[in-house]
């Protein structure tokens, strides 16, 4: 049985903080910052893409925004804001939890992303 690599993805217009497990293993975890401009509407999907050729099964993709405008320029929505689903990867949309603020000290905890995956994300 292969297990499939889970994404969950935050957005804020600051940035976009990626946590990728598989099953219980935490095997990436990165900051984007937001670009001066709009980022590149095939970003996201062509990581997306990549990392399920990498595990050589399709990802599930958890979106979370702070603002709901986030969610449109990561290019893993249609113009109805309906998920778009691929081959390589299925999208979840989450509505973010209210949450404490807290210091960012390098990539900071990712605590608030791993709560999304004990709620059910697998």
């Amino acid at each position: 049985m292969t297990i499939r690599p889970t994404v969950i993805l935050k957005t804020s217009p600051r940035s976009t903080r990626v946590l990728v497990r598989v099953h219980d293993d935490e095997v990436l975890k990165a900051v984007l910052l937001t670009p001066s401009g709009p980022p590149h509407p095939r970003a996201l999907p062509t990581l997306l893409e990549a990392l399920a050729l990498w595990h050589q099964t399709p990802v599930h993709a958890v979106l979370c925004a702070q603002e709901e405008a986030s969610w449109c320029r990561l290019g893993l929505l249609d113009d109805l804001w309906l998920a778009i689903d691929t081959v390589h990867y299925t999208v979840e949309l989450r509505r973010r939890d209210h949450e404490r603020h807290q210091r960012i000290a390098g990539l900071g905890s990712f605590d608030d992303l791993r709560q999304l995956a004990f709620r059910g994300v697998r």
